[in-house]
């Protein structure tokens, strides 16, 4: 499907869409606690890991 070429075309689609029952602008999901507090331990143990590699190959 090519992307619309103009703004009628475009109007016309989320007109189509909202006929459907399809929310063409759906709310953002909020980013839960849990995820980054996750991706931050991960980040930390990787970051441990290269130093101690590192470390452990200058010695």
């Amino acid at each position: 499907m090519e992307p619309p070429q103009t703004i009628e075309e475009e109007l016309e689609i989320i007109a189509q869409a909202l006929e459907a029952g399809i929310d063409p602008f759906p709310p953002k999901k909020e980013k839960s606690r849990i995820t980054r507090v996750a991706l931050g331990w991960f980040m930390i143990i990787i970051m441990v890991s290269w130093v101690s590699q590192f470390l452990y190959q200058s010695v």
